[in-house]
């Protein structure tokens, strides 16, 4: 029964993570303005990661109120769940806002930074990836992880320094325009960090270590 209790457990966070991943796969179509891409499917799915949020906390506080007795690895997953899911929860608030003002420039006809759509397709496949590792128990991939998330923070210094080159010289509507964009490549390179969290808190599940003690490791791997 404790052992079932775990593995539905696991289910209810993977489906999480799956449903962040499709808000964040629907975000990169819309910051580069494929037809079909629809800002309603994130919105209503934000209502759904909510929920499940909500519902991953309130079975891990009631799996370690029963008597069973659980193992270090069990407590580790159950502890570090609600942690992952909370990040989760995050990574989709950033996506809608992200998403919304993908929305604002379609409905303007603003051209976005390619940048954008780059950063969301490199934070969706780190989603991807973190999912296979917490669902098949590997750690292998965190430090694949890490290195994508150095490659957003590359492309959020590009853009940023872009933007920001030229903002104070701008007429008002095309520094709001830089503005919101700002805002955009903000939201995303905080998405990679969040992503890059759940991995070290994925490796920290599987082997029992804190990954700043094992970077050698990880790096030889």
């Amino acid at each position: 029964m404790k052992a079932e209790a775990v593995t539905l457990f696991k289910e209810d966070v993977l489906a999480l993570g799956q449903l962040v991943s499709r808000t964040v796969a629907e975000t990169a179509r819309m910051l580069r303005k494929e037809k079909g891409a629809d800002l309603g499917l994130i919105e209503e799915q934000e209502e759904s990661i909510n929920k499940l949020y909500q519902q991953i906390e309130e079975n891990c506080f009631e799996l370690l109120m029963e008597k069973d007795i659980f193992a270090a690895k069990d407590i580790r997953l159950l502890l570090g769940s609600t942690i992952i899911a909370a990040k989760f929860e995050r990574m989709a608030d950033h996506s809608n806002r992200v998403a919304k003002i993908a929305s604002w420039a379609r409905e303007d006809n603003i051209d976005l930074p390619p940048e954008l759509s780059l950063m969301a397709d490199c934070i969706h496949k780190m989603v991807q990836d973190v999912l296979f590792s917490f669902v098949t128990d590997q750690a292998e991939k965190v430090a694949e992880i890490l290195h994508r998330d150095s490659e957003i923070d590359y492309l959020d210094a590009v853009l940023s320094k872009r933007l920001l080159s030229n903002l104070g010289d701008q007429e008002q509507e095309k520094a709001q325009i830089s503005a919101q964009f700002l805002f955009c490549t903000r939201y995303l390179e905080r998405m990679g960090d969040l992503t890059k969290s759940v991995a070290k808190r994925i490796y920290f599940i599987s082997t029992g270590k804190r990954l700043k003690s094992v970077n050698s490791e990880i790096a030889s791997n």
